[in-house]
């Protein structure tokens, strides 16, 4: 007996076996990694290894035991380094003879996470979707590193057009729901919010519920850190959203209170250099370790053997990392940004500073680490349980089923 499946192309410059910390890639690997034998979908990416994935080269690749396509047409920084030459328009420019050759057209569902592929493809009559990851008023903010920022009316202009000829948006900051809602009446039942999810087969709680656990303890030995000092960790890319500036001068206050206090910094980007000088000058570089870009598993072993996490974003979407953090059972610290109070709550799982300031930073780090274990395990498990993989991404899914009746025209593929 044979079955037909559903053709999607998600159209992003990503790579779901690189491990740039991005909450982009995490969230298009996810919808990759669960989806069912249904829908096929196929990534038309970006390579961060082009010898092992070459470019323009389509290839099956595994994600815990699910087989998906992969077509990277541009290179991307493993380092989330950022270049002269934007990735976005580089992918663009790739992308664009292919849409000429008609290579697009074997799918029948196309996908978004930009706004700017949606550009090429406006008049495709096919179903298009697009998932909002930012509150993109966030271009006016004096903090953004979004290059749009030069241009925000241009950006908006562009946006207007491009919603105009999807079927659905998605976004993750309910802001941009209403938001979005009010400024196109029209067209209003086509937005819709939709949290950020974490992967809990990764990302969990030690195993040792009473007593030491090795794990810790074995990670620490190798990071050469005290099994009993306070350790703090940061993961994401170092740039001026995530303000990693801040988190060193709150850092350095905190240490004033814990003076054998630890921070871990997982990331790369364009922002290294004046992290590690800002370290040199206040003279914590002992005390500071940039790991750099490090895989997913990898990752929670370091959130496990940490105390606590902390985010001092300038603005956010639903970052997928604090989500991570307390799916490893850690509480959070995070300047007050995005949707970050539907996980974090003053007192019980973390603390969120109202004020963007290393003073108010560095109390809410220190009254979490005095609080000691209070704060941390089932606190932090219970808060996530609403945003596993199968409660959210199973929203993308039946709305690419709903919409695959929309395209009886389109020849599907069937296996048997």
């Amino acid at each position: 007996m044979k079955t037909c499946s559903t053709r999607i192309a998600i159209l992003h410059p990503s790579d779901p076996l690189g491990n740039v910390p991005s909450g982009i890639d995490s969230f298009i690997r996810g919808i990759l990694r669960w989806a069912p034998a249904d829908l096929e979908y196929t990534l038309i990416g970006a390579s961060s290894d082009p010898v092992a994935r070459p470019l323009n080269v389509t290839s099956e690749i595994m994600l815990a035991g699910r087989t998906a396509r992969f077509l990277p047409l541009v290179t991307l920084d493993a380092r989330a380094r950022r270049s002269f030459y934007p990735l976005t328009a580089r992918y663009l420019r790739a992308l664009t003879p292919l849409i000429a050759r008609r290579r697009l057209d074997e799918y029948d569902i196309l996908d978004f996470h930009r706004i700017e592929p949606g550009l090429l493809l406006m008049k495709d009559a096919r179903p298009k979707n697009l998932v909002m990851h930012q509150d993109m008023s966030v271009l006016r903010n004096q903090d953004s590193d979004i290059m749009w920022r030069h241009a925000p009316w241009l950006y908006e202009r562009l946006e207007r057009r491009v919603f105009s000829s999807l079927t659905r948006v998605f976004a993750v900051r309910e802001s941009a729901v209403e938001r979005y809602k009010t400024m196109y009446p029209p067209v209003a039942s086509r937005f819709s919010f939709i949290p950020t999810w974490v992967d809990d087969t990764i990302f969990r709680p030690a195993m040792a519920n009473t007593g030491e656990d090795p794990e810790r303890r074995e990670t620490r030995q190798t990071l050469g850190i005290e099994p009993d000092a306070p350790v703090m960790i940061f993961v994401g890319r170092l740039d001026r959203q995530k303000d990693p500036m801040l988190l060193i001068a709150a850092f350095v206050e905190a240490k004033r209170r814990c003076p054998n206090l630890h921070l871990l910094i997982v990331g790369d980007g364009i922002l290294r250099g004046d992290v590690s000088a800002a370290c040199a000058r206040a003279g914590v570089e002992r005390d500071v370790q940039l790991l750099g870009v490090r895989p997913p598993a990898e990752i929670a072993r370091l959130a496990r053997a940490s105390d606590l996490f902390v985010l001092s974003s300038a603005y956010e979407g639903m970052p997928i990392a604090v989500l991570e953090a307390l799916a490893c059972g850690i509480p959070v610290v995070s300047t007050d940004v995005g949707e970050i109070r539907r996980v974090v709550t003053n007192g019980v799982n973390g603390i969120v500073s109202t004020e963007r300031a290393p003073q108010a930073l560095a109390a809410a780090i220190t009254t979490t680490i005095e609080a000691g274990g209070a704060m941390r395990g089932d606190v932090c498990i219970r808060a996530i349980a609403a945003f596993r993989p199968e409660n959210v991404l199973g929203r993308i899914y039946e709305n690419h089923r709903a919409q695959s009746t929309l395209v009886a025209s389109h020849a599907r593929v069937c296996h048997g």
